[in-house]
């Protein structure tokens, strides 16, 4: 146990009986990267997993204030070239009303400390390309993202059908992912976009949709949250429509959103150079503002926008897709 810095911060190992509050530090993770659905993490899990007789990962506990407020859960991982064990950092995570303190920096020195007492080569983790805020903190300590390399992934029933030589029929891409999610596609593919978002009432329940169109290959998505604003869902829409691009494009974006046409062609160079900032106001919806400056970087758009409401068949769709949602959350589904 030792005291890192900050004061009343201590940063100590996980034990047998953490296993309840490391569970519900991995719930608040999974929901902070919006994928709360996919944790199946158990207090009972954690047990079997860091402290049962042939532990998988270790962790490390922040204490503030009489409470646990983050967590560092690593593993060991091995290099080949350089022919020494090192560290894998799966998660580093802080409560929200505690970031900003120097926690995950602590956090993060303690892995380190590991990995020199241990001889380790390597010291690696991951992040979500959207954590603008997470890569700044990563670059300041000295870390380099890995260009050229990507993270794949096989799990459930694709490693089973692996291990037993099945071989996998995975259906071809639908509709638009021939363009969308082929690697080897053209570079210039043209996709045009149309987007919408919407609250009731607003703030309020909100829903967001986004129709790609390729050629004659076409994408509907949507979703939404129950509690949130017309311009956030907005902006949300666009961004998950970006995102969904698996390699960079001609993209003709249209949009019935000024908020969403005139801050990004307008107001978004004023707010970088500004500290993300609006005049001597903080920036509203700026983590967003962020996900979606970043999202942008591969492809060429061109930001249109179309008059709602006006008869446009495509606008119309993602009107009709984003009430669907809204309708939807409402009714308790």
């Amino acid at each position: 146990m030792a005291n890192d810095g900050e004061t009343g911060l201590t940063i100590r190992e996980a034990v047998p009986g953490d296993e309840e509050v490391v569970a519900r530090l991995i719930a608040l993770l999974a929901e902070y990267e919006r994928a709360p659905e996919k944790c199946v993490a158990t207090a009972e899990k954690v047990a079997e997993q860091l402290f049962g007789p042939r532990p998988a990962a270790h962790a490390f506990l922040a204490e503030m204030d009489g409470q646990v407020v983050g967590f560092a859960l690593y593993f060991h991982s091995f290099s080949t070239w350089l022919c020494r064990p090192g560290i894998f950092l799966e998660d580093l995570f802080v409560v929200p009303e505690y970031r900003c303190r120097g926690i995950g920096g602590a956090l993060l020195r303690r892995v380190a400390r590991v990995c020199v007492e241990e001889g380790c080569g390597r010291l690696e983790w991951t992040c979500l390309e959207w954590n603008e805020l997470a890569k700044s903190q990563y670059r300041k300590i000295g870390a380099e993202p890995m260009e050229g390399w990507r993270t794949w992934r096989m799990e459930g029933q694709t490693i089973e059908d692996l291990a037993a030589g099945r071989k996998v029929a995975k259906e071809g891409p639908g509709a638009v992912e021939a363009v969308l999610a082929k690697p080897a596609a053209a570079p210039d593919a043209r996709v045009a976009i149309y987007t919408d978002g919407g609250c009731v009432p607003n703030p309020g329940t909100g829903g967001w949709a986004a129709v790609l169109i390729s050629g004659d290959r076409r994408k509907e998505i949507a979703g939404g949250e129950k509690k949130t604003t017309n311009n956030r869902m907005e902006l949300t829409a666009a961004i998950m429509a970006l995102e969904h691009l698996r390699k960079a494009c001609m993209v003709d974006l249209h949009t019935d959103s000024e908020y969403l046409k005139r801050g990004i062609t307008e107001w978004l160079p004023k707010w970088k150079r500004a500290g993300w900032r609006r005049g001597k106001s903080e920036l509203k919806n700026v983590e967003l503002w962020k996900r979606l400056d970043d999202a942008t970087r591969r492809h060429k758009i061109n930001w249109r926008w179309l008059r709602g409401h006006a008869g446009h068949k495509e606008n119309e769709r993602a009107d009709e897709l984003c009430r669907q949602q809204i309708d939807k959350l409402r009714k308790g589904h």
